[in-house]
């Protein structure tokens, strides 16, 4: 479970630490669009989009680890 401030911080995180491509990505993956229905709104290749993804994914990872040392 995550709390109120953490979900805050990551949101704000994100918000300034993804490019435009992680961050439209990271949304139609959130709305339950498929890798192929987001490459296709997106303009790109599907591989495109996984990289993409696996990079938010590594910077959550990152952001959370960054909170553990500050508690």
């Amino acid at each position: 479970m995550i709390s109120t401030q953490e979900l805050q911080s990551l949101v704000f995180a994100l918000g300034t630490g993804l490019s435009n491509l992680e961050s439209d990505a990271l949304r139609l993956y959130l709305e339950g669009s498929s890798y192929e229905e987001m490459a296709e709104e997106l303009g790109c290749d599907t591989k495109t989009i996984d990289n993409a993804l696996q990079r938010v994914k590594r910077k959550v990872v990152t952001h959370q680890r960054s909170r553990q040392v500050l508690l």
